[in-house]
């Protein structure tokens, strides 16, 4: 007959290697690695042949403006990785903000500048709105934010 504490210390061993088995298992990927949901390179691709973005800065702060005005700001990035680098679109989380970008094609080493403009129109006090950019990167999502004060003294 198995004692409370053996079968108390079967159940953790059990639990335990569920845990870990997954981590350990090679799941069948046959040398692939899976570096994002649904994207998979070959191990020679994972470092030769891959694009990475690169932002100066994730957010911009408009500070206090007037409603009514159209503010416009840019957000510098660069591919540091070793393939061309492609945004395959770019959302805003309101209509009042409209985003602008580049769609060819960025070589490794180079920069370019993405463009934000928000539309106060019809807008007071604080102001926090999100943009979505989706590419090839090793980090294929990356979100931006800007921020205002719309006031409606004039």
């Amino acid at each position: 007959m198995v004692k409370g504490s053996e079968r108390w210390m079967f159940w953790k061993g059990l639990v335990v290697s569920l845990i870990l088995a997954p981590l350990f298992s090679c799941s069948g990927q046959n040398g692939r690695i899976v570096t994002y949901p649904g994207v998979e390179l070959d191990d020679m691709q994972s470092s030769s042949l891959q694009a990475d973005i690169s932002f100066d800065t994730l957010s911009h702060d408009f500070g206090t403006i007037i409603e009514g005005e159209m503010v416009v700001c840019y957000f510098e990035y660069e591919n540091r990785g070793n393939g061309d680098l492609i945004i395959t679109s770019v959302e805003s989380t309101c209509g009042c903000t409209t985003p602008g970008w580049n769609k060819e094609p960025l070589k490794p080493g180079e920069r370019e500048q993405l463009k934000v403009v928000f539309d106060s129109n019809g807008r007071s006090g604080s102001q926090l709105k999100g943009v979505t950019v989706n590419s090839n990167s090793l980090l294929p999502e990356v979100r931006l934010t800007i921020k205002a004060n719309v006031t409606n003294n004039k």
